[in-house]
């Protein structure tokens, strides 16, 4: 978690002093239900798993952003849980001609626990893009890719990756409701069998939260 915290510290002491005079600042707060299937060579076998995820983001004036998120899965019966996951990314928007259409990319870092106790943290980088379709709503897709964690007790060279597509809609002021479909990927060298290693959760995601 030192990478995490060292991020989000680093973007406090940029960006706060000065946000207000850089424009309005918008952001989201979503809390979502994630419907996942956790598969793994390690258990060769899968696990069904509901996960609550929060996430949430900030944009201060037309280019620049935070946004931050934390998943969650029950999974105490497997060798390695890639769900559990903690990220905090600075944000810049290109091609920006309104809150609902652009295209941005991201530079942050991400703690993942794993169940046996470890947790591996490296750099994350990412890329959104929104279209808006009507007023109030958008389809978006972001991917994001973790190219260097830190070792984790028998895991080693652990790389991952993130997708997300989905749907939201603001039917009223202040309100977002989403649905979409996520999946993260994490790969790794399981040292303890001598062997190379995967993990995937995917699945489909309905959430709500506020919007300003």
């Amino acid at each position: 978690m030192k990478i995490v915290r060292a991020v989000v510290a680093w973007w406090l002491l940029m960006w706060f002093p000065g946000a207000w005079a850089l424009g309005p600042v918008d952001g989201e707060i979503i809390i979502s239900l994630w419907n996942n299937q956790f598969e793994s060579d390690v258990l060769n076998g899968e696990v069904d798993a509901g996960s609550l995820t929060v996430s949430g983001e900030i944009w201060v004036g037309d280019n620049w952003g935070l946004r931050a998120a934390r998943y969650e899965a029950d999974l105490e019966e497997t060798a390695i849980s890639n769900q559990s996951r903690t990220q905090f990314e600075l944000r810049r928007r290109f091609f920006s001609l309104s809150d609902n259409n652009f295209f941005a990319v991201g530079v942050g870092a991400e703690s993942i626990d794993l169940l046996n106790g470890e947790s591996s943290d490296g750099l994350r980088l990412s890329a959104e893009a929104r279209l808006a379709v009507t007023p109030v709503t958008y389809i978006y897709g972001r991917g994001a890719y973790l190219p260097d964690m830190s070792d984790a007790g028998n895991f080693s060279n652990l790389t991952g990756s993130e997708l997300e597509v989905g749907l939201s809609v603001t039917p009223f002021p202040f309100i977002s409701i989403k649905a979409g479909y996520m999946r993260l990927n994490l790969d790794f060298d399981n040292d303890e069998a001598g062997m190379e290693s995967s993990t995937e959760s995917d699945g489909f995601l309905i959430g709500a939260g506020i919007h300003w």
